[in-house]
């Protein structure tokens, strides 16, 4: 997958990466949706997916916090949902063209923004339901599974329950975490990996992490509602360009 690779696209590898790691870092999500636009500019969308593989492992799992585990279970028909429905998406992913995929990426993006602007939430009633929560992690695993874009989806619930922003970050590593195992699972039935990319995939950690913690420093001194600004301005602003790119 990454064979050959001149100076200017290691270049936007880095630079994307990066930059996903560093938004991750101050708004909880969002690193795969910053870094898969930037990196179809230089890679097919199969390797870029792949290229995150490492680094959406390390930066995730170092937000979840064992000692809350109890806190955790509350969310587990969500995540029981993302994970079965992350293999019925990445089925369909390996089947479809990619234009349509970072349409319905781009779509997703703007409808999830849309809804958090107006200030839309899930009523608590639905949240109590473990069978609502259940088959709205099923849609939102179909989604991430056919797009690897699950963050918008899961804000949209996470915001609903009125968080305090880290607890809300530990949650939404939680949640993008428990799809990793499904996605890449069927990732490695469709394509061929070498050696040689994992070893790429594993050194792209470095400036991933760098960068997260860089903006993890910086969420701790935004305030809350410039923290959920933020989200939105990011959020419109990759859906729109992803939409225009495709169309």
């Amino acid at each position: 997958m990454f064979l050959d690779l001149d100076l200017y696209v290691i270049a936007i590898m880095v630079l994307s990466i990066s930059i996903g790691g560093f938004v991750k870092g101050i708004i909880s999500f969002g690193f795969p949706l910053v870094a898969l636009p930037i990196l179809s500019i230089v890679l097919p969308v199969k390797s870029a997916i792949f290229l995150l593989f490492f680094s959406l492992i390390i930066i995730n799992a170092r937000e979840i916090k064992l000692k809350n585990w109890k806190k955790y279970k509350n969310i587990s028909p969500l995540a029981l949902g993302i994970f079965f429905g992350i293999i019925f998406g990445s089925i369909v992913f390996h089947n479809i063209d990619n234009q349509l995929i970072s349409k319905i990426i781009g779509i997703t993006i703007i409808f999830s923004v849309a809804i958090n602007y107006y200030g839309i939430k899930i009523k608590k009633s639905l949240l109590e339901s473990k069978l609502f929560s259940s088959i709205y992690g099923l849609f939102s695993g179909m989604i991430g599974g056919m797009t690897t874009i699950l963050g918008p989806l899961i804000v949209i619930y996470l915001v609903s329950l009125n968080l305090k922003k880290d607890f809300f970050s530990e949650l939404v590593s939680l949640s993008v975490f428990s799809t990793l195992i499904p996605l890449y699972s069927i990732f490695f039935i469709y394509q061929k990996v070498t050696f040689h990319d994992f070893f790429v995939s594993a050194l792209f950690v470095i400036p991933a992490i760098l960068f997260h913690l860089f903006g993890f420093k910086i969420r701790r001194i935004i305030p809350q509602i410039m923290f959920k600004n933020i989200v939105l301005i990011i959020l419109i602003i990759i859906g729109v360009l992803i939409l225009y790119k495709n169309f």
